[in-house]
């Protein structure tokens, strides 16, 4: 299964626009949203294949869109990789609720490539 289209929501423009720069770079197709609402608003209209998705942000955090995501018909399959500067507790939430992998900033691009790779083989994320 390849995962073309992928949506960032990262409500740091310049952190989502690193992550979006060096995903098209690989060749996919990247929307970038600034906040969870814009974020929901952008998966419903765009269908990807794949979201990243910040945590921590200001009036819907990562949880909160996560859960929304979940509850979606159409988009309740799309494989979520939660992106924070948080600690243990927080990851094990987010795989709870139903994320595919979690990552901690800063960002290694490489790790993240290898996970997305890794979820289009339909592999499971390592520990």
């Amino acid at each position: 299964m390849k995962l073309r289209k992928i949506l960032i929501i990262e409500d740091e423009f310049h952190a989502g626009f690193l992550i979006k720069v060096n995903l098209e770079t690989e060749g996919y197709e990247v929307i970038l949203a600034l906040s969870g609402e814009e974020g929901l608003e952008k998966a419903r209209a765009n269908a990807p294949d794949l979201i990243t998705l910040d945590v921590l942000m200001p009036k819907m955090d990562g949880f909160q869109v996560l859960g929304t995501l979940k509850t979606d018909e159409g988009l309740n399959s799309v494989p979520v990789i939660m992106i924070s500067v948080v600690n243990e507790i927080r990851k094990k939430r987010g795989l709870k609720m139903g994320a595919a992998d979690y990552l901690l900033k800063p960002i290694d691009f490489d790790n993240l490539l290898n996970r997305i790779r890794r979820l289009e083989m339909g592999e499971s994320p390592p520990d």
